[in-house]
């Protein structure tokens, strides 16, 4: 399989359990603690959260590519 197919692969899973946890944490876990300001607070730090691995694992695949395709 293609790096970048893993990689793909790999996001969308990152994708779905960063905003899964995001939902229960603010919805189930935080029900009715948290003022509008707080919940768009932790929304954000989540998505930011999301964003950063995002951005890991598409580095890290494409070094390991780099690395695997650089061996004589």
């Amino acid at each position: 399989m293609k790096w970048w197919k893993k990689a793909l692969i790999t996001s969308g899973v990152w994708v779905a359990l960063t905003i899964g946890a995001g939902i229960v944490h603010t919805n189930v876990i935080l029900a009715g603690k948290l003022t509008p300001e707080q919940d768009e607070r932790i929304s954000g730090l989540y998505g930011i959260v999301c964003g950063g691995g995002l951005v890991a694992t598409w580095y890290l695949f494409y070094l390991r590519r780099k690395r695997n395709t650089a061996r004589p």
